[in-house]
């Protein structure tokens, strides 16, 4: 008998699925609502800005695109960037003059006066292609912060400065020219923020940042309060140091207020000061949106709220001229009125990622009980297996969590691959492909679990970058449903750009379905096929 007498596991006619030390309080709880008329940003929010009118720019993509800069009027979103293409844009700035600027991380910088758009790359000047921070001095030069230094374009022509002081991380790369953040204060000096270490430059020299001598590294926030008071977030949680958390400078003296880290920082109309960024240094994946009280700034242990926390990413944030709190983290943007945070992700379609199903794949393995013989050699364990298209399918996600889903598997395309010959995927009489062309898997519940690579915070929360899940769902094979469940890993690719990989194990029992041993013989007659077929899954879905 050769391979091709082997029996055709119709069995495996199977579809995955996913488819199936402060004074603190928390105020987010249960008052969260979703925003059902507008899309906009839904998947990673880096920094929102004030624009002309009340307006709100924010930089973050929105579905498929990896980057976009929107506007929001107070009624919808308008894509500013969609006739220039997705490009990866980090900042934005709406000058003095009523343009507007937007800075990416892979093509430089681009100019929009309303009509037309003009980009600025090393052909033009600029220090270098990374931009994360666009910034506007009292002069009304505009401040670029790039991989490779500062840039100032005063409207004709680009001047760079580099800091000649080397990061204390210093591998070959200095850090201290990675800009990642720009400020002017009253006196006119900038104080900006690197990848290595922070620094202040008056126009002739680059002071390094230091705290009992240790530089704050790695700061990605800097703001000046109304009364001259600097606020910058040290390390912003990727580093234990002690200059990482929360501090303040009030000309002469660095203070610590809090371990939290902090992404970006705005002082509100009340003089409560707002940040974003990890609550643990020790732990970045876990972070917050927190509020500290006006009243408590300067006691030893000020008044912390956390608006909303979980993570992983909590971003850029802005008070809008109305007084309410803009904030944006990994899956789109929020607002605040100090009752309600408004959700312009969870709105209707907005959780629904759709599976690619040129990406996902399904094989199935089954095996003979008794291996496969001729004479004395064992030509094989018996080991058989082969896959089968998906048709369509969507992961709900809710706070990067898989909530439900469904998954739908073309019966005509299942096949059996042997090394070097055809594949065979037809074999009447054992599906009922005209009467049952599909299968399906509808999730019903996912729960969460955690093995020895999992890190537990001190704080006793829980985020992993790579979430263990048990999926069950009811698998439909032949008109007849099932209840099943099985261990799976879900990820989000590269934390930010929409696509999300689940990768499973099913083990059924072909019975279960109606598939009868007896209609699987070999040569000799003999029914030897082991009931368990094993069903590796992994599923691609894009929102």
């Amino acid at each position: 008998m050769t391979k091709l007498h082997y029996i055709y596991p119709l069995f495996l006619a199977f579809v995955f699925c996913t488819s199936c030390e402060q004074n603190q309080t928390n105020v987010s709880g249960n008052n969260i609502k979703s925003e059902i008329k507008d899309i906009g940003p839904n998947i990673m929010v880096r920094n929102i800005k004030k624009g002309k009118d009340g307006a709100i720019l924010i930089a973050g993509p929105n579905n498929a695109s990896f980057g976009n800069v929107f506007q929001y009027d107070g009624k919808s979103f308008t894509n500013l960037t969609s006739k220039i293409g997705p490009h990866r844009f980090w900042d934005a700035l709406e000058d003095r003059r009523g343009n507007s600027w937007f800075a990416s991380t892979d093509s430089g910088a681009f100019y929009y006066n309303g009509k037309s758009f003009q980009q600025f790359t090393t052909k033009e000047g600029l220090a270098d292609n990374r931009v994360m921070a666009v910034y506007e001095d009292k002069a009304g030069n505009i401040w670029f912060g790039t991989g490779n230094g500062l840039s100032r374009y005063d409207g004709k022509s680009f001047r760079n400065y580099k800091n000649p002081n080397t990061s204390r991380d210093y591998n070959g790369i200095n850090w201290n020219n990675d800009i990642t953040t720009i400020i002017e204060d009253k006196a006119g000096k900038l104080w900006v923020g690197t990848r290595g270490d922070a620094f202040v430059y008056d126009g002739k020299t680059f002071t390094t940042l230091t705290h009992k001598g240790e530089p704050f590294k790695n700061v990605w926030g800097i703001m000046e309060d109304r009364k001259g008071v600097i606020w910058l977030g040290g390390n912003n949680g990727y580093k234990v140091s002690q200059t990482g958390g929360l501090w303040r400078y009030d000309g002469s003296t660095f203070t610590k207020v809090s371990e939290r880290g902090a992404f970006a920082i705005i002082e509100d109309k009340k003089g409560n000061i707002w940040t974003t960024g990890p609550v643990n240094p020790a732990n970045p994946t876990v972070q917050a949106v927190s509020r500290y009280d006006a009243k408590s700034l300067y006691s030893n242990k000020p008044t912390v709220t956390e608006i909303m926390s979980g993570g992983p990413s909590f971003l850029g944030i802005l008070e809008a001229n109305d007084g309410i709190i803009w904030f944006g983290d990994a899956t789109g943007v929020y607002r605040y009125d100090g009752k309600i945070i408004t959700d312009f992700y969870n709105k209707e379609g907005q959780k629904k990622y759709v599976v690619d199903t040129k990406q996902s794949t399904i094989i199935w393995k089954g095996s003979y009980l008794l291996g496969y013989w001729e004479g004395s050699m064992l030509l094989s364990d018996g080991t058989i297996k082969g896959d089968v298209d998906l048709l369509k399918g969507n992961l709900l996600i809710d706070d990067r969590h898989l909530v439900g889903g469904s998954v739908e598997a073309d019966m005509n395309t299942i096949e059996q691959k042997f090394d070097g010959q055809r594949s065979y995927n037809k074999l009447p009489g054992i599906l009922n492909v005209k009467k049952f062309p599909a299968s399906t898997f509808v999730i019903t519940k996912v729960e969460t679990w955690n093995d020895i690579n999992t890190k537990v915070p001190s704080d006793g929360s829980i985020r992993v970058n790579d979430e263990n899940i048990t999926v069950t769902g009811n698998l439909t094979i032949e008109g007849i449903t099932k209840a099943v469940a099985f261990p799976a890993e879900m990820q989000f690719k590269d934390g930010m750009d929409g696509t999300v990989v689940v990768n499973g194990t099913l083990i059924i029992d072909r019975t279960d379905w109606g598939i009868d041993h007896r209609l699987f013989f070999d040569k000799s007659g003999h029914a030897t096929i082991s009931d368990d077929v094993k069903l590796f899954m992994k599923i691609v879905a894009k929102k």
